[in-house]
């Protein structure tokens, strides 16, 4: 198991971390759907849209792996930040219910919120990253890009 999440890990990082060098990414595909990036934000690799308020990222999984998703990223995170919070909520991903848990941790520029959410969305199995600045208590508290994809209510 262990071997999953660093292997996941490592694919999630790895595909978020290359910079586009010579095409410019305007479109994002999310569990089958194509998505235009938002005016003002850049997609720092084709599952990773990132604005000034937010950042959202996903990676495909498959059963297996998202068996044990998000509990072992979310865990992993709670060793790695200060004054570590989690919240485990059901949130939706296309309007399909899933596992997600609400995050806070201390950073050096103040608190930062996330959800984090796996499971099954158009027959694609799936984790999400929404990293804000601003804690989520309602479907108001999401932008409007990143709810298309990720709800706290249907």
């Amino acid at each position: 198991m262990k071997k999953q999440l660093s292997a996941f890990l490592f694919i999630l990082f790895a595909a978020t971390s290359f910079a586009q060098t010579s095409n410019k990414v305007d479109t994002v595909r999310f569990c089958f759907i194509k998505y235009k990036v938002p005016a003002g934000c850049t997609a720092e690799s084709r599952s990773q849209v990132k604005c000034d308020n937010y950042s959202i990222s996903w990676v495909d999984l498959t059963p297996e792996i998202l068996k044990t998703m998000p509990d072992e990223v979310v865990n992993k995170m709670s060793g790695q930040f200060k004054k570590f919070k989690k919240e485990a909520i059901t949130c939706y991903l296309l309007d399909n219910p899933v596992k997600g848990y609400k995050v806070s941790y201390k950073t050096d520029k103040g608190t930062t919120y996330q959800l984090v959410a796996a499971g099954v969305a158009n027959e694609q199995p799936v984790l999400v990253q929404l990293v804000l600045d601003k804690e989520p208590k309602t479907d108001a508290d999401i932008p409007d890009f990143p709810k298309q994809m990720i709800r706290l209510s249907k």
